[in-house]
C-alpha cells in the first residue's frame, strides 16, 4: 500500500504502507501542552514497573488519594487530582472508573518490546501515542474514540474541524496521526481496521496493525496504548483480534533490528473482563 503524508494541525499525517519506510524528511511536531494539568504517577509491578498516570482536567472536581509506592499484579489503585469541575465525562459500560488502573498481565518480546495488559479508562494512561480505531474517516465514533473526544473536549474536536479534516479519507488497512490534544498522549493514531464480515479480514487486521506500527516507528515513539482492535463494532471474536494483534506486533518488531525503532512499551488497555481475560490467556500462549 502506498504511503503519502502530509501536515495537519501541527503533526504528520499519512497513510499506512506495508512497510516501515516511509518520507524521512518530514519530522513530528510534539502536540500542545494543556495548562492547568498535573499528574499523579502509582507503580504497577509483576516483575518491571509500569507507570499509570491520571491528570485533572479543567473543570473536574475530584479528590486525591495518595499513591500506593508498589501494588501487586491483579490489585487495584485508584487515585485522581484535584480541579474544578463537579461532573466526570461519561463512562464505557463496564468500565473501571476514570482513574482506575489495574494491570494483570505483561511480557518483554525477544525483541525487548514489553507488551502490558492493563484494565483502565485508556484516557488515565500516558503513553507517547492513542490508537483509535475509526472507519474511512478521522472521527471518534467508536466507545474509545468517544471517551477520547469526552475527555478531550474542546481541544481535541478543534484539531480534527479544519477542512483537511472534512475531506479526508483512510484507505482500508490505513492508518493516520493527529495531535492528542487534551489528552495525556502527544498523538492519536487513528487506523481503518476491517469488519470481521470482509474477505480476508485476519490478514487485513494484522495489516492495520503493521501499518499503526510503521507511525509509531516513523514518529520515533517509545510508548503506545491501544485497545483490542476489530472485536467492538466490526465484530471480531474476541481471541481472534487478541490473536492477531499480539503475531503482528511479534512478526514485525521480531523482523526489525533494534536499531530501527524506539518503542519500549505497547499497552493494551481494556475496560471489560472478557477483554482482559482473552488478551492474558493469548499473551501467555503467543509463540514467537
Amino acid at each position: 500500500m502506498p504511503h503519502s503524508g502530509n501536515y495537519w494541525g501541527g503533526a504528520l499525517l499519512s497513510a499506512g504502507s506495508n512497510s516501515s519506510s516511509g518520507p524521512t524528511a518530514i519530522q513530528p511536531v510534539p502536540g500542545k501542552t494543556v495548562s492547568g494539568q498535573s499528574k499523579g504517577h502509582l507503580n504497577l509491578r509483576k516483575s518491571k514497573t509500569i507507570k499509570g498516570t491520571v491528570s485533572s482536567r479543567k473543570g473536574r472536581k475530584t479528590h486525591q488519594q495518595a499513591p500506593q509506592n508498589q501494588v501487586q499484579a491483579g490489585a487495584q489503585a485508584t487515585w485522581t487530582s484535584i480541579s474544578h469541575r463537579t461532573a466526570l465525562p461519561p463512562a464505557m459500560d463496564d468500565e473501571p472508573l476514570p482513574g482506575t488502573v489495574e494491570t494483570l498481565s505483561q511480557r518483554t518480546l525477544v525483541s525487548g518490546v514489553q507488551l502490558s495488559v492493563l484494565k483502565a479508562d485508556i484516557t488515565s494512561v500516558e503513553a507517547d501515542c492513542y490508537v483509535n480505531p475509526t472507519s474511512s474517516s478521522v472521527a471518534f465514533a467508536g466507545q474509545v474514540g468517544n471517551r477520547m473526544l469526552a475527555v478531550g473536549g474542546a481541544l481535541l474536536h478543534g484539531t480534527i474541524a479544519g477542512e483537511l479534516y472534512q475531506h479526508m479519507v483512510i484507505p482500508p488497512c490505513g492508518a493516520v496521526t493527529s495531535p492528542a490534544a487534551g489528552l495525556l498522549a502527544q498523538h492519536i493514531i487513528h487506523c481503518n481496521s476491517p469488519s470481521w464480515t470482509e474477505t480476508d479480514s485476519i490478514q487485513k487486521l494484522q495489516q492495520t496493525v503493521t501499518n499503526c506500527l510503521d507511525e509509531v516507528t516513523r514518529l520515533k515513539l517509545t510508548s503506545v496504548a491501544m485497545p483490542s482492535i476489530g472485536s467492538g463494532g466490526n465484530r471480531f471474536p474476541k481471541h481472534t483480534a487478541a490473536q492477531t494483534i499480539l503475531r503482528g506486533i511479534s512478526t514485525y518488531y521480531k523482523n526489525k533490528p533494534p536499531t530501527d525503532f524506539h518503542v519500549k512499551r505497547i499497552i493494551f488497555v481494556l475496560y471489560d473482563k472478557q477483554s482482559v481475560n482473552v488478551f492474558r490467556t493469548e499473551l501467555a500462549r503467543l509463540i514467537e
